[in-house]
């Protein structure tokens, strides 16, 4: 009898910059959740990946120790997690040359996210954006993951990960598992000014709710966001987009069902159910915010987390490189 299969999981963002509301409860609470039910648990600060869309790199270094601290301070066990920078373990790069011989080009031109990603960084259309799924490959295959929790977006670059695994293991023998995609549950947060596009830090600094933004910003995004016509503070995603979004920032934010708020804010105005928000918000991040600072005092300790996470990811990367050869 075999003995209970790993569980395995891999995922990580991006370092470009301000977190918002909306990758607080998109990404940083769900990794809390899933570190409890893996059983090896690796977070990464993609730095490569964010340099294919990224016009000045000078703040990379600091902003890859920011998202560490931001994991940190948002629950992340590192008695439980391995959390290690990208670019600090050479075999992702290694790998993926590797893995970009079997790959062919149509499957990466077919991509809808390469298309997607063409038409919102037209500058920055480099072979980095074309190959990113093969890196992306390599930062899952390298551990051996099992599961990779993505968003519907990037559900196309799991496909493409478990095609290459496939190939790989069909022409040099059985060394990669084929990887679960995860479909994780999107928090529907959208931009406080333009309610049809999604909350995004390339929209402009009045369009999200920044993790690190102080009671006085959050009060003033929200008095200025945009409302609907009408005075009824009820959910209406066609009719009422712009209420509708902050009523979800509500319910996410008190973990009360949008019902219950509707019956709370019957017969008051926009004004008072926006100052609700705004204290609730406030209030919400604040134990985030005070770890995140105690941090920020500790930079060493940071940058030994980030070096612990790299040897322990390097040991187990290596390994898989052996094979590999």
């Amino acid at each position: 009898m075999g003995g209970k299969k790993e569980k395995i999981i891999l995922t990580g963002l991006r370092p470009t910059g301000a977190l918002h509301i909306g990758n607080y409860f998109g990404a940083l609470l769900p990794f809390v959740k899933m570190q409890e039910t893996a059983d090896k648990f690796f977070l990464m600060v993609a730095d490569l990946h964010a340099l294919t869309t990224l016009e000045d790199s000078k703040n990379l270094g600091q902003n890859s120790l920011s998202l560490a601290m931001a994991f940190v301070a948002s629950g992340i066990d590192l008695k439980k997690s391995v959390i290690f920078v990208q670019s600090q373990i050479p075999q992702h790069s290694e790998l993926a040359i590797a893995l970009s011989m079997i790959t062919p080009v149509p499957m990466l031109e077919l991509n809808p996210t390469y298309k997607e990603m063409r038409e919102e960084h037209p500058k920055n259309n480099n072979l980095g954006l074309l190959a990113y799924p093969i890196l992306q490959a390599s930062d899952i295959l390298i551990y051996k993951s099992t599961e990779v929790p993505v968003g519907k977006d990037q559900s196309p670059h799991i496909e493409i990960a478990r095609e290459i695994a496939r190939k790989f293991n069909n022409r040099f023998g059985n060394v990669f598992p084929e990887p679960k995609t995860i479909l994780q549950k999107e928090a529907k947060i959208f931009s406080l000014q333009e309610p049809s596009q999604k909350m995004s830090k390339s929209h402009g600094e009045k369009t999200y709710i920044a993790l690190f933004d102080s009671p006085d910003i959050i009060r003033e995004k929200i008095k200025i966001a945009v409302t609907d016509s009408g005075r009824e503070i009820k959910y209406d995603e066609k009719n009422k987009p712009a209420i509708s979004n902050l009523l979800t920032i509500y319910s996410l934010f008190e973990e009360k069902p949008i019902k219950e708020i509707e019956k709370e804010f019957e017969g008051k105005t926009y004004a008072e159910f926006k100052k609700d928000l705004a204290e609730i918000i406030i209030k919400g991040l604040a134990p985030l915010q005070k770890k995140y600072k105690e941090l920020e005092k500790k930079p060493a300790h940071i940058k030994s987390v980030l070096e612990d996470g790299a040897k322990k990811a390097e040991k187990i990367a290596s390994q898989t490189m052996l094979e590999v050869r």
